[in-house]
């Protein structure tokens, strides 16, 4: 068994934060790797049980584990993760450039990484793991951590409002169209564009939409009928693209992926908007 929630930020908030989310697990529950499917977007993460091993890659079966606060960057490829015992998290999801209201820091540093939050937000957050655990509920830890990022704004992004308006146009459309919209919109040339993607982002808004393609794909698999159905909704040349697409993110097939136990793949699909 297993509880996952999300809840909302406050509205001075809502521009950078998506969502904070709560997960909380018996031991068994990741005692094995479990696919991490690259999102598109970057993650604070308080661990308040058992050490937990990320980003575990077939270079680095280990993985990483830091104590305190962690930040988890944008991801390219499939990690897994896997706990030592029982699951007890609270998490912070940014919305993509939503981190440059806390930070001067380029977040393509972040890409394919995990640093310990003091490195992003400075020495103060090691204090708020112990402060978050001692309040009396849920919404009494999430009320706090509103209030703490709230302290921890610096200043509206400079490249705020050209984000929320490539992001909202990469998601409604098909590649091409989209990022020639973006541009359209904005009066940037896609090379000034790509600037700010990969200063905001991590990414290029090609590759940022390569991620919202497969995210969107793998929200259909439940319901399609075949992959063709797939690969036509969602702008893939054909299925061996697909395919190709999909083992990058998920280290195996449609097929395999959909018969194996992916609990947090499983969990975001359910909860987390492409």
């Amino acid at each position: 068994m297993f509880e996952y929630q999300q809840y909302q930020p406050s509205a001075q908030l809502a521009d950078y934060i998506e969502c904070y989310w709560i997960l909380r697990a018996e031991a068994c529950f990741l005692n094995s790797p479990d696919p991490l499917v690259p999102g598109g977007r970057i993650e604070m993460i308080f661990n308040f049980a058992s050490p937990v091993n990320w980003l575990i890659a077939k270079d680095n079966p280990g993985g990483i584990s830091f104590p305190g606060p962690i930040f988890m960057g944008q991801r390219n490829k499939v990690f897994y993760v896997a706990a030592t015992g029982k699951v007890d998290m609270l998490g912070l999801r940014f919305k993509p450039g939503g981190l440059a209201a806390f930070t001067n820091m380029p977040v393509s540093g972040l890409s394919n990484a995990m640093v310990p939050a003091a490195f992003i937000l400075g020495t103060q957050v090691n204090d708020w793991e112990a402060l978050l655990y001692e309040q009396q509920d849920t919404m009494a830890m999430l009320r706090m951590l509103d209030t703490l990022m709230i302290k921890a704004l610096k200043a509206v992004p400079r490249d705020n409002l050209l984000m929320n308006i490539a992001i909202a146009a990469l998601r409604s459309g098909n590649e091409d169209t989209s990022i020639a919209t973006v541009c359209h919109q904005t009066g940037y040339n896609y090379k000034k564009l790509e600037r700010v993607f990969i200063r905001n982002t991590g990414y290029t808004p090609k590759y940022y939409h390569k991620i919202l393609r497969f995210n969107k794909a793998i929200r259909l698999m439940d319901t399609a009928d075949a992959l063709t159905s797939i690969c036509y909704a969602c702008n893939y040349f054909d299925q061996a693209h697909f395919i190709r697409d999909f083992r990058q993110f998920t280290g195996t097939t449609p097929g395999q992926f959909k018969r194996g136990d992916n609990k947090i793949a499983d969990i975001l699909i359910k909860h987390q908007s492409v």
